[in-house]
């Protein structure tokens, strides 16, 4: 279990950070509302700086475009996959929360401000959708039944009570995402994510959400990729049964992978206009120092 960081009497100043992290492929239909709905004025009066990062996996359409007009910084990630995308992000921004949710405007960003209260007694915070309440045309039947099973699934294999293991609302502590050995590359990374929180033991929390329908067509295929998801977990547990790090080595990893980050990102931003590469401590640096014209407050 993760210590929790011990937070000091709040100031008039914004004195931490939180970072929306929101991994995109030709969104250009949602990616636009996501970003206005972020609650950058009622975080910021909770006392944190918020910024907004669109992790693009190489959009055709105008997604990039609505992005950098909205005041978000976007990373373009060269590698196929929501996994390499999420993984990008990880090690590029960044913040002490990170919250990382789907650029369609299924789930209910505004949500946010809660979930970085929950994070100051948690490690982990998800949107279940199974706890909540998924509109008319949200969720197909199959897919219903699809993930009350891979929940069900993952329940059985890593021992904990979350009720929706294939959701994409995330919270995290910054020390929480340094202890995650992530490898999934594609859709299973939610799968991925869950069974690392559940190894490393950390303490996840839920929040019942509201999920919406998409404005256009799904990316997921129900029953391919429910069993590959599947698969995952099953290959997931089986690993951790064969090999299982010390605690001494799982925080030297971690502590690898959190000062690593990336040796180059390559991001676009609403004061550029343009896209150049940049050694990945320069984009910290700049992150600092810029991070409030990043997102307009509204």
């Amino acid at each position: 279990m993760l210590r929790t960081k011990s937070r000091g009497q709040r100031t008039d100043e914004a004195n931490e950070t939180v970072a929306i992290i929101i991994p995109t492929l030709n969104e250009e239909r949602s990616i636009g509302t996501v970003i206005d709905d972020v609650p950058v004025s009622n975080l910021f009066n909770d006392g944190y700086k918020t910024a907004v990062y669109v992790i693009d996996g190489r959009s055709v359409d105008q997604t990039l475009e609505i992005a950098v007009q909205k005041g978000a910084r976007v990373i373009t990630e060269q590698r196929p996959g929501k996994g390499a995308a999420i993984q990008t992000a990880f090690r590029a921004v960044d913040a002490d929360y990170v919250i990382v949710v789907d650029g369609d405007n299924t789930y209910p960003i505004g949500v946010a401000t809660e979930m970085v209260r929950l994070l100051q007694t948690n490690d982990v915070v998800i949107g279940s959708r199974l706890q909540g309440f998924i509109e008319p045309g949200a969720m197909t039947k199959v897919n219903l039944l699809g993930n009350t099973l891979l929940t069900l699934l993952a329940r059985a294999l890593f021992g904990t009570d979350v009720t929706d293991v294939c959701t994409g609302l995330w919270g995290y502590r910054s020390d929480a995402i340094g202890c995650l050995e992530l490898e999934a590359q594609g859709f299973e990374i939610e799968a991925d994510m869950y069974a690392e929180c559940a190894r490393k033991g950390l303490r996840i929390a839920e929040i019942p959400i509201r999920y919406h329908p998409r404005a256009d067509r799904a990316k997921l295929s129900s029953l391919r990729d429910g069993f590959k998801i599947g698969a995952f977990l099953c290959r997931k547990r089986l690993m951790a049964r064969l090999s299982t790090p010390s605690a001494t080595a799982q925080r030297e990893r971690a502590a690898t992978l959190h000062g690593q980050r990336v040796a180059l990102v390559q991001y676009q931003d609403a004061m550029h206009h343009e896209q150049e590469w940049v050694h990945s401590s320069e984009f910290l640096d700049e992150q600092a120092s810029d991070a409030e014209a990043v997102l307009k407050t509204t």
